[in-house]
C-alpha cells in the first residue's frame, strides 16, 4: 500500500483532497449542494459502565494528532467511552503486533489499516463482521447514509472468501487518476483531457514530437487495476479464486505495447522520475494516484514550469460510467475476548466507528489530512473553503467515478508484483498475449490452481 512517509508528505498541503473530493463527489458548475444526512448519535445509548477502547492506527504527523483530537471529541459526546489511541510504525508492524496481542488475548478494539491487513485478521476470525451493525435499528446505516458514501467504497470492505461479508468501513482513501499537461495537449490540437482509451492513445501519439513523449509509465498494481476496471474488467473472478484478466487485460497490454513501440510511451525509472519528466514538460500524460498531486505541484514549481495542467478521471470504455481503483485505510472492529463483555464493548466500538465516518468528522479529516472525503455530502461542508485551483481542475471530472479496491486475497502482494512484471515486460518488448497468459498462470498458481 501507500508508505506512511509519502502520506505525511502529501498532507502538508490543502489542494489534494479538496479538489478531487469536491469534484469527484459531484460539485460541478451546475450542481446543487448535497444534503448532509442526519448523523446525530447523541441519543444512542452509551454503556452504563465506563469502557476504554484501544484504537490502533499507522498515521503520522498531523494525521495522528487529529485522530487523538477526534477521540477526545468523541469522549466529550459519549462520556462513558474513553478511546486510547496508539500509533504503529506501519501496517506490517500493526499486523505483527496484532497477531501477538491476539495470542495473549489482548487485541485492540479497533484499527485503522489497509484492507489487506484487515483481511489477514478477519481470516483468523479475529474481527467482527459489520453487516449486522450496519443494519442495527439504532446505530445502523440508513438508506440515505449508504447512498452518501462514495460509490463503491462500502463494498470495498467485503471479503469474498468470508461469505462476502463487510469487515471494514472506508475512512482514509486515495484513487488512481490521470495527470495531464493541457498546454502540450493543446499544442497537439487535443482540446480536452482524453476521456476514452482511444482518445488517450491518439493524444499520446499526437503529443510525441522532438524531446516530448506522450505517456510516462511507472508500472504500479493499482494503476493497472484501474486500467482494467475502467474497461469493465477485473483482476480476479467474483469468488476471488481465479484470475480474470481476459479482454480488459489484453486491451491494456496491447495499448502499452503499441504506444511503446511507436515511441509515444516509455518506462520511467520510477514514479519520481515520471513526475520529474512531467514537471519539466517532457511528457503530457501520467497515470498516478491523487496523493501525487501535492508532490507534482511542488515539482512543477521547482522546475519553473508555469504550464496549465490538471487531473481527471482515467480514460474509460464508457466515460458516462467511470470506474477507478481506490487504495487507503479503513476501520475494522476486533472481537472482544473478555467473557460477558462482547455486546456492550463491540457496541461502543461500532458507535465510535460510526461517529468517525459521519459527514462532519469526514469533513474535518479531509481538512486536516487531505484524503478524499468518503461521504458525498461533505462537499456541502467543505464548499466554503475550496482553494482557488479548484476552478482550474474540476472540469476534468465530469462524472464521479465508482471506486473499486484491489483484491485482498492471501498473497495479494505477490499478485501486485506479477501485474507490475507483466506491464514492464510488455513495455520492454514482450508479446502482450504471452505476458497475459504467463501472468494469468502465475496468479492462478498463487490462488491454488495448478494446471
Amino acid at each position: 500500500m501507500i508508505a506512511n512517509s509519502r502520506r505525511a508528505h502529501r498532507r502538508a498541503h490543502w489542494l489534494r483532497s479538496l479538489v478531487f473530493g469536491a469534484v469527484a463527489l459531484g460539485l460541478t458548475a451546475c450542481g446543487a449542494p448535497v444534503p448532509v444526512p442526519s448523523t446525530d448519535l447523541s441519543a444512542a445509548a452509551s454503556p452504563a459502565t465506563p469502557v476504554t477502547l484501544v484504537f490502533w492506527h499507522t498515521q503520522t504527523g498531523a494525521s495522528a494528532a487529529h485522530l487523538d483530537a477526534l477521540a477526545r471529541d468523541f469522549h466529550q459526546a459519549h462520556p462513558t467511552i474513553h478511546v486510547r489511541v496508539e500509533a504503529k510504525a506501519s501496517d506490517g508492524d500493526l499486523l505483527r503486533q496484532g497477531l501477538a496481542a491476539l495470542a495473549l488475548n489482548q487485541p485492540p478494539d479497533l484499527i485503522l489499516a489497509n484492507r489487506r491487513t484487515i483481511a489477514e485478521f478477519a481470516r483468523k476470525n479475529a474481527l467482527t463482521s459489520l453487516d449486522a451493525w450496519m443494519n442495527d435499528a439504532t446505530l445502523g446505516l440508513s438508506a440515505q447514509d449508504r447512498a452518501d458514501f462514495f460509490p463503491g467504497l462500502l463494498d470495498a470492505g467485503r471479503i469474498a472468501d468470508l461469505n462476502n461479508q463487510i469487515y471494514s468501513l472506508p475512512f482514509d482513501e486515495d484513487a488512481v487518476v490521470l495527470f495531464y499537461n493541457a498546454d502540450l495537449l493543446q499544442a497537439a490540437k487535443v482540446a480536452t483531457p482524453p476521456r476514452t482509451w482511444e482518445q488517450f492513445s491518439a493524444a499520446a501519439r499526437g503529443v510525441t514530437r522532438g524531446n516530448v513523449r506522450g505517456w510516462a509509465m511507472s508500472p504500479h498494481a493499482a494503476v493497472f487495476a484501474a486500467m482494467l476496471y475502467s474497461r469493465g474488467g477485473d483482476l480476479l473472478d467474483e469468488t476471488q479464486s481465479r484470475a480474470r484478466l481476459d479482454d480488459a487485460g489484453t486491451q491494456a497490454l496491447q495499448l502499452i505495447a503499441a504506444l511503446t513501440r511507436g515511441g509515444a510511451a516509455y518506462l520511467a525509472e520510477s514514479a519520481e522520475h515520471a513526475r520529474a519528466d512531467f514537471a519539466q514538460g517532457k511528457t503530457a500524460l501520467w497515470l498516478g494516484t491523487v496523493e501525487e498531486l501535492t508532490p507534482m505541484a511542488e515539482a512543477l514549481t521547482c522546475a519553473g514550469n508555469a504550464c496549465v495542467w490538471g487531473v481527471a478521471n482515467i480514460p474509460q470504455n464508457d466515460p458516462n460510467r467511470p470506474v477507478t481503483a481506490v487504495v487507503g485505510a479503513a476501520l475494522a472492529l476486533f472481537k472482544p475476548v473478555a467473557s460477558g463483555a462482547s455486546e456492550p464493548r463491540t457496541r461502543a466500538a461500532w458507535l465510535f466507528a460510526r461517529w468517525l465516518t459521519a459527514p462532519e468528522q469526514i469533513a474535518r479529516w479531509a481538512r486536516t489530512t487531505l484524503s478524499i472525503p468518503v461521504r458525498v455530502s461533505t462537499q456541502t461542508l467543505l464548499a466554503a473553503n475550496l482553494p482557488p485551483q479548484f476552478q482550474r481542475l474540476r472540469d476534468g471530472f465530469d462524472k464521479p467515478p465508482v471506486g473499486r479496491a484491489l483484491p485482498n486475497v492471501t498473497d495479494a502482494g505477490l499478485i501486485d508484483a506479477i501485474l507490475v512484471e507483466m506491464w514492464t515486460s510488455v513495455a520492454n518488448g514482450a508479446d502482450p498475449a504471452d505476458a497475459l497468459r504467463n501472468g494469468t498462470t502465475r496468479i492462478n498458481r498463487l490462488l491454488g490452481h495448478v494446471p
